[in-house]
């Protein structure tokens, strides 16, 4: 069987040529069928996450609802917005009786994807063995957080940052304090230094038991009748 000069497409009009993509292939319309079935399925897809339930809470667990951020189109290329997914759960970064607690906050767009069979009843018994909540499969009501994208529009103030060659460190809140770590000076606290081997410098006085009968100022305090420390000793 020789192969037509319409290359993978192929000539239709000749008995023997016609490829999978034809026209007339049955293959092809099987195809089209399978693709408008799977079209109706979703998998991965991202999404603005427009409320936030139990946010930060170390006893409820966290729940969003969310808009995905692509549009539905039909078949003229028409686009319409899509509802609200409501009590998406957020999984968390914890082991045991161990978490990191950073929910996400109304406005972030996440990353999400769809688990392949109807959860809701398994998550209302606090992730228990329980039948499929429905018949549905891959559906976008069965969805789970896995993570926000970064956006250039969101200014970050606080992080926790690995820095690469001799860096180490750096974890900084959004009121400005910052604890750098590096193979130079070890930990530094807002100017304040404690070496890998365990000498601290500070930038400023140190006082003990601030605040109590027996504070006591590093460089304002006196030996008996005598001045202040010598300034260098």
């Amino acid at each position: 069987m020789s192969v037509g000069a319409g290359g993978s497409g192929g000539d239709d009009s000749v008995v023997g040529q016609v490829r999978h993509t034809g026209s007339t292939s049955a293959f092809n319309q099987h195809d089209t069928q399978i693709d408008q079935a799977m079209g109706e399925k979703r998998f991965h897809y991202a999404a603005k996450i427009v409320a936030v339930h139990n946010r930060n809470s170390l006893t409820e667990p966290c729940t969003i609802d969310i808009q995905p951020v692509v549009k539905m189109a039909d078949g003229s290329g028409k686009a319409t917005s899509h509802g609200t997914i409501y009590g998406v759960p957020v999984p968390r970064n914890q082991s045991g009786d161990s978490v990191v607690v950073n929910d996400p906050q109304v406005g972030d767009v996440g990353n999400f994807s769809v688990m392949d069979r109807d959860h809701s009843s398994a998550q209302s018994n606090d992730w228990k063995e329980a039948n499929p909540g429905s018949q549905r499969r891959s559906n976008m009501a069965d969805s789970v957080f896995h993570g926000t994208l970064p956006r250039k529009s969101q200014q970050v103030k606080q992080f926790i940052r690995f820095d690469d060659g001799d860096g180490g460190l750096t974890i900084q809140d959004r009121n400005g304090n910052k604890l750098v770590s590096n193979k130079a000076d070890g930990w530094n606290l807002n100017g304040v230094k404690i070496d890998k081997d365990g000498n601290l410098t500070s930038p400023k006085n140190i006082t003990a038991g601030q605040g109590g009968a027996d504070q006591v100022s590093l460089q304002g305090h006196t030996h008996a009748a005598g001045p202040a420390p010598t300034p260098g000793t």
